[in-house]
């Protein structure tokens, strides 16, 4: 039945397919998929991410059929975490040609799209098949290839992962100065991010490297700093492990025992046999190395050796197979060559091309006819020799291309610097020569409006002069001839009137101080309007700052209350009039009341006098708001910015 479930979905969607596979080829029509066919074949995706309840068999058929559906309907989102997946299972499937073939397919999807995203996944996807595929230099290749997509798209994460695989694929082939080097340039794509999984990997490498190379201290002073940073149960067990046999290279045993006991205890270690067998093996030969008669190293390394073989750990069993090779090189010659002898083949099974070199030096000491050995260890040592001269020659040539772009980057962000700060400049520039521009234009304009004030009002001061000194002489003198030669009495007081009306003309249009007497100036003009029937009521004109004030304001300011008076007199018949002045924040407010008869709204629109004064106030930027009915009196406030 489980069988049934399993394919019986499967045969629908092939069936879905091939539906869909030929209707393109009758009606020539683009397949165009809606939400419920993409979410169909989503479900297969779904299905192949089921690890614990289905096989990898499964699986695999699952996402095969999702891929096909993707490809119909032309997803490439889709495609792209199909092909992810797929590739995946198939390394777990051990299926490593197959994965390799698939990472192409992603990879020639990514490029054809520009998608540097998937790019730079498929070259490392490349390079990890290939690497559990034996093919150690296909894979530092595809390495590189993503260390650099990823360098010029500024994805310094993925450059740091790069150069991490590289630098361990460097170590494995002993090569450990290059993948040192390797290592340390990825820690600096690394070390200001958040990937610290990475950045731990880079350390141990660069521990390990320093460990072979025998300088001891640089290597624990790496280790700490990984340990330092991850905390967690995988990583520390294993960073504790290098460190304990770095411990060991010292001479420091009894702290490198200390640290592989109390992990040999753990339960969780103990729960994952590979790394359980490890650290076994890591005692073992660190107790033989302290003391060769210790009872205990024997069985240790046996037992580890044990565990290796169950789970066909053949990585493991190299260094077991080398360890026991030196316990027993002076015990047991024989044992020593079985034991060198499985470690050799195991290498050659691995593809460990130093693994089988270091097999091999043994075989040469343990037995006597080593001619086709040396022939093999010639053989590897020299290709191993062209392979790491090949690998650093391709690294260097990437750096070499990056430190070049780099500063051509450099060049071209100085380039780009200096033209976007003569830009900034001819931009300030201009906006500067604008400002000065409207400011000297608001300039002249306010000169202008002050020169326009000051003719007005020498204009006015002209008329009143003339009025006053001719005219009202002339109609005086006239009137004195009258009164000698002629006793008219209607014609004097025609006389009189017409003088009358001359000096008030006067009066209103004379020169006035706009100096440190305007106050008293001002409140003079106010006080002459009152009569013994007209109180004049002035507040606080001495709290107005009116040497801050300028000229021209202050000429338009008396000529408006003058005008508010005039109206007074002449229309109000008001017992009281109040004015109040007060500064608020930076505007100075004028009040006027008083308690006549009023106006009606449509007087106050078509008077002339109040037009004139809302017009002179509108010349300084100030405004002037009315308040009348019949019978209420009339109201007025006047502001004007200080």
């Amino acid at each position: 039945m489980k069988l049934w479930r399993v394919d019986f979905p499967f045969f629908i969607l092939i069936g879905t397919i091939f539906f869909y596979g030929i209707l393109p080829t009758f009606g020539q029509v683009k397949p165009n998929p809606s939400q419920q066919d993409l979410d169909s074949i989503s479900h297969y995706y779904k299905l192949s991410k089921a690890r614990d309840s289905l096989s990898l068999s499964e699986r695999l058929q699952y996402v095969t059929c999702f891929l096909k559906g993707a490809e119909l309907f032309q997803q490439d989102s889709l495609i792209y975490n199909g092909l992810m997946q797929k590739t995946m299972l198939l390394s777990r499937s051990k299926m490593y040609d197959s994965a390799i073939a698939y990472s192409h397919k992603l990879y020639d999807l990514a490029n054809q799209n520009g998608n540097n995203t998937y790019i730079i996944k498929a070259y490392i996807k490349l390079g990890l098949y290939s690497r559990r595929n034996n093919k150690l230099t296909e894979a530092f290749n595809y390495y590189n290839e993503a260390f650099k997509v990823a360098n010029i798209t500024n994805d310094s994460i993925n450059a740091g992962r790069s150069l991490l695989h590289m630098a361990n694929i460097q170590n494995i082939l002993g090569d450990y100065s290059g993948g040192r080097v390797t290592a340390v340039d990825g820690a600096k794509y690394i070390e200001n991010t958040s990937d610290f999984k990475t950045l731990v990997g880079l350390y141990q490498v660069i521990a390990v490297a320093h460990r072979e190379q025998k300088n001891y201290n640089k290597a624990l002073k790496y280790v700490d700093k990984a340990i330092e940073i991850d905390s967690s149960f995988i990583s520390s067990q294993i960073l504790m492990n290098t460190k304990a046999n770095i411990l060991a290279d010292q001479g420091n045993y009894e702290q490198g025992i200390v640290i592989l006991s109390e992990l040999a205890k753990d339960s969780l270690i103990k729960k994952s046999k590979k790394e359980y067998a490890r650290i076994l093996d890591n005692l073992g030969y660190i107790k033989w190395l302290q003391n060769i008669n210790n009872e205990s190293s024997e069985t240790l390394l046996l037992t580890a050796l044990k565990i290796r073989k169950e789970i066909n750990d053949i990585e493991g069993l190299i260094a077991s197979n080398i360890h026991l090779t030196k316990y027993y090189f002076k015990l047991d010659k024989l044992k020593a060559l079985n034991y060198t002898e499985e470690a050799y083949h195991n290498a050659k099974e691995q593809n460990s091309l130093t693994s089988i070199l270091e097999a091999l030096g043994f075989v040469f000491d343990l037995k006597e006819n080593t001619n086709n050995e040396a022939k093999i260890f010639n053989k590897i040592h020299n290709q191993l020799k062209g392979i790491n001269q090949k690998n650093r020659e391709i690294y260097a040539l990437t750096k070499y291309e990056n430190e070049d772009l780099t500063n051509q980057n450099l060049i071209l962000k100085a380039k780009t610097a200096r033209k976007e700060r003569q830009e900034i400049i001819y931009f300030f520039g201009t906006i500067i020569l604008l400002l000065a521009a409207g400011l000297v234009f608001y300039l002249l304009q306010q000169r202008h409006k002050r020169e326009k004030i000051r003719e007005v009002f020498n204009a006015e001061a002209r008329i009143s002069k003339k009025l006053h000194d001719e005219l009202a002489n002339d109609v005086y003198h006239v009137m004195t001839q009258v009164q000698n030669n002629r006793n008219d009495q209607e014609v004097l007081d025609k006389l009189e009137n017409i003088y009358s009306r001359t000096r008030d003309i006067s009066r209103e249009n004379s020169d006035f101080d706009i100096g440190h007497n305007y106050a008293q100036e001002l409140s003079g003009m106010l006080s002459s309007y009152g009569s013994d029937r007209t109180k004049i009521i002035i507040k606080d004109i001495d709290d107005i700052n009116w040497q801050s004030i300028t000229p021209e304001k202050k000429i338009i300011v008396h000529r408006i209350i003058q005008e508010l008076m005039i109206n007074m007199k002449k229309h109000s018949h008001a017992e009281l009039v109040a004015i109040t002045f007060k500064k608020v924040q930076r505007r100075i407010e004028i009040g006027y009341a008083d308690t006549g008869v009023g106006v009606s709204k449509n007087d106050i629109i078509y008077s002339s006098g109040l037009r004139n004064a809302e017009n002179r106030i509108k010349t300084i930027g100030g405004s002037f708001i009315f308040d009348s009915e019949r019978g209420k009196g009339f109201k007025a406030k006047i502001f004007f910015p200080n």
